[in-house]
């Protein structure tokens, strides 16, 4: 029958446990990255569910595409025989390399402000195998992606900013099943990425220390949200989470800015905690967990001492494999809402296996 909590077949209920899920009241928690304030209503978890059911999401598949190795892409363009993690240039990129010609703006017209955008844009195939996202592949192989990102960001450092990300899933509009990420070189400061230094540059101004090494430490004590920690690393669902299932991950030592200032034990451990948490999301439901995540770095440029190194997974499932938190309505036209604590969903990724995956 239909999970009284849930409202669906598929989803086990929450455990009834005396946690700030059970109160019922809404609050409000604020970002600080972004000044950005999220309503958090745990009694709402209960509703029952007859809305959209979107398929499972199969990833495991041994499956060809312009992604494989030795295939012809659509642009007419070969893959080589790759064995690694290969990176090449988008064949549709959002941005352009600058032509040297200028783009005309309305200057003058403050209701119809433009600017040119320029950049270049880049494919990173994980590995050569269609069947093995991140949580499936080798320490030593993650260590080689994340080596592609710092290898990338660092020859596109002539650019304002370059932000490194993957879509993975369907359900969040991945084009292609082959694991892969992406990286977009800047012309500019994305919008995002200025509230972000903003608010960093601001709490640097009056404090004297970093945001997110502030935050860092207060949440070591408090340990309720942390889901994962290595030497070096931290992955928690932070305090303001708007997705379901969100989490934060920091470096342990202060003052890193940006993926080039790692050091070789930072990005094993790196591989390593990356490897248990993103098994902890497969195993959550049971289903290659779909989810839109980048890593944030200060913007290149001097001056950038108040930033902190920064990645950020977002991922829409909500109650079970298929059913998926959706922006909309209250959401879309006032301000973002969630049901789930932040508190509960880092205990139900703590209990989710870090180590053997489901489909092994």
């Amino acid at each position: 029958g239909i999970n009284a909590e849930y409202g669906d077949k598929t989803s086990p209920p929450f455990p009834r446990v005396d946690t700030p899920d059970r109160v019922a009241m809404a609050t409000r928690r604020r970002n600080p990255l972004t000044g950005e304030w999220i309503i958090v209503s745990p009694h709402r978890i209960t509703r029952p569910w007859q809305g959209e059911t979107s398929p499972q999401t199969q990833d495991f598949k041994k499956t060809t595409s312009y992604l494989s190795p030795g295939a012809t892409r659509s642009n007419g363009s070969t893959n080589p025989h790759y064995t690694s993690t290969y990176v090449f240039r988008n064949d549709f990129p959002c941005l352009l390399p600058p032509t040297g010609t200028e783009v005309p703006d309305e200057e003058g017209e403050e209701l119809f402000q433009s600017r040119g955008a320029e950049g270049d844009c880049f494919v990173v195939c994980f590995s050569p195998d269609s069947d093995r996202p991140l949580p499936l592949l080798s320490v030593e192989e993650i260590v080689g992606v994340v080596g592609e990102w710092i290898r990338m960001t660092t020859e596109l450092q002539h650019y304002t900013y370059t932000q490194v990300f993957e879509n993975k899933g369907a359900m969040v509009g991945c084009s292609n099943a082959h694991p892969h990420g992406q990286i977009w070189a800047c012309s500019f400061l994305p919008y995002l990425v200025q509230q972000e230094d903003h608010f960093q540059r601001e709490y640097y101004g009056r404090k004297g220390s970093r945001l997110l090494w502030d935050y860092l430490q207060k949440e070591l004590q408090k340990r309720d949200r942390i889901v994962e920690e290595g030497e070096s690393w931290v992955a928690m669902v932070p305090f303001w989470a708007k997705w379901p299932f969100e989490l934060l991950v920091l470096p342990k030592r202060d003052n890193v800015r940006r993926l080039r200032d790692l050091t070789s034990d930072e990005i094993s451990d790196l591989a390593r905690t990356m490897k248990r948490y993103l098994t902890r999301y497969d195993n959550l439901f049971s289903c290659s967990f779909p989810y839109s995540m980048g890593w944030h770095e200060a913007p290149n440029g001097s001056e950038m001492d108040h930033w902190t190194l920064h990645a950020h997974y977002y991922p829409p499932l909500l109650r079970s494999a298929t059913v998926k938190k959706h922006i909309a309505g209250f959401e879309m036209l006032a301000e973002c809402q969630r049901d789930l604590t932040a508190e509960s969903a880092a205990e139900r990724l703590r209990a989710a296996d870090p180590e053997n995956h489901f489909s092994t």
